[in-house]
């Protein structure tokens, strides 16, 4: 049987890193989605791989998250001056 090595940090790291990118691209293509919406889209399994990404953006201010019904999530003028850097 084979092993299941758990990921190294740095993978874990640039793993996150592409999720969010991808999640700022696509908010900036598609606008504000509600938040399970957007969930659903990056993280269809449900695994809640998603929302510690979601998390980390909302926390550094690159995307907002409304208090609305839906809990609207919009990129902020921060999110796409990030998304135009090389290094996410």
């Amino acid at each position: 049987m084979p092993r299941i090595e758990p990921q190294k940090p740095d993978q874990t790291f640039n793993r996150s890193r592409e999720r969010q990118r991808e999640v700022l691209a696509y908010l900036k293509e598609h606008g504000p989605q509600p938040y399970d919406i957007l969930s659903g889209h990056f993280d269809p399994n449900r695994t809640a791989e998603i929302q510690a990404v979601l998390r980390e953006l909302i926390q550094w201010k690159f995307i907002d998250k409304d208090t609305d019904s839906y809990m609207t999530v919009s990129i902020t003028a921060a999110g796409i001056a990030r998304l135009g850097l090389k290094d996410i």
